[in-house]
């Protein structure tokens, strides 16, 4: 490129079609992040409008992570539901769930492949589900997860955690199958698969205890609060209003007992205290004392940490021999 037209020719392309396509790729962005956004908001409201297999432990009040009523105040539209698709744990077991899925063919000899993302029951449209992979050849399916180290223990021998149960439960309900297999990466360096089988008489509690919580949903009557609930109640209800209700009689023996508790655990930590002052003085400078049933020590413990600063201390710990 020697003469002056090429360079003309040259700068008639910077300056009028790379910046157009920019703009086109720039646009292009906002395209994909748009759809995205309706994507979700379309997800979203799916999960809003339909039990899956993640709420069905919550439905059934066995989940450790919801209760009923709080599943109920996201179906209902009364809070928020919290959005994990950020977390890493969710990010990561979404880019692990293909890892897990190829280490299961490796274990079985068994081939998976992707299955439909989503399946309802005819009869009750808002019960459905999703599978991971259905297993080629057969009419099994399979669910694919990732957890801790620290979950290790709950996958011991036979062991399957209760909430997986049911949801491996609900999607051979839906799907009309049989087998289902679970295979579950452990801090990413132990691999578990174990199956589950159709249980009809479980299938016929799960599709009950759906239709009575969908039934609540759709009347808008709050499940009964659970001592797991008494954080979440200022998220449902954030705002005082003006009025005095009027007690029922349940709510009259409630906020007596109430107080009768609040009452009896004053006591009982006062009598904690002093049993442990007389325990302390029986001890005095030596390590502790043996009894026919428990070890008692009082040892001394260092009080500084990193991020904590306060002076040395004895701790009193008491030991049920045995080990129990």
């Amino acid at each position: 490129m020697n003469t002056n037209s090429d360079y003309q020719i040259l700068a008639l392309v910077l300056i009028t079609v790379i910046p157009r396509a920019c703009v086109f790729a720039t646009e292009n962005q906002k395209l994909t992040l748009t759809n995205i956004t309706k994507e979700k908001e379309r997800e979203e409201m799916d999960r809003k409008g339909c039990i899956g297999g993640s709420d069905i432990a919550s439905v059934m009040g066995v989940s450790r992570w919801k209760t009923p009523l709080q599943l109920w105040a996201e179906k209902t539209g009364e809070v928020e539901p919290e959005d994990i698709s950020e977390k890493e744990n969710v990010h990561f077991g979404t880019i692990l769930e293909d890892v897990v899925a190829k280490e299961f063919e490796r274990r079985t000899g068994l081939t998976v492949r992707k299955a439909p993302k989503n399946y309802q029951m005819q009869d009750y449209p808002y019960m459905r589900c999703q599978v991971d992979r259905l297993v080629t050849g057969t009419d099994d399916l399979l669910e694919c997860k990732t957890c801790s180290a620290w979950g290790a223990k709950e996958w011991e021998g036979e062991e399957i955690p209760t909430e997986y149960i049911l949801q491996v439960s609900w999607q051979l309900m839906i799907t009309g199958r049989k087998t289902g297999y679970i295979a579950v990466l452990i801090g990413g360096q132990k691999f578990v698969w174990k199956k589950i089988e159709a249980d009809y008489e479980l299938f016929g509690n799960l599709r009950d205890s759906a239709i009575r919580f969908w039934q609540m949903v759709q009347d808008k009557t709050p499940p009964v609060a659970e001592a797991a609930d008494n954080s979440f109640m200022v998220e449902l209800y954030p705002n005082a209003g003006a009025d005095i209700k009027e007690a029922t009689e349940d709510m009259v023996s409630a906020v007596a007992l109430l107080q009768q508790t609040k009452a009896q655990i004053i006591d009982l930590e006062s009598t904690k205290k002093e049993l442990e002052a007389k325990i302390k003085a029986v001890i005095g400078d030596n390590l502790g004392i043996d009894t026919p049933e428990y070890l008692v020590t009082w040892k001394e413990q260092k009080g500084s940490t990193y991020t904590v600063t306060r002076p040395d201390s004895r701790v009193l710990r008491i030991k049920k021999k045995g080990g129990k």
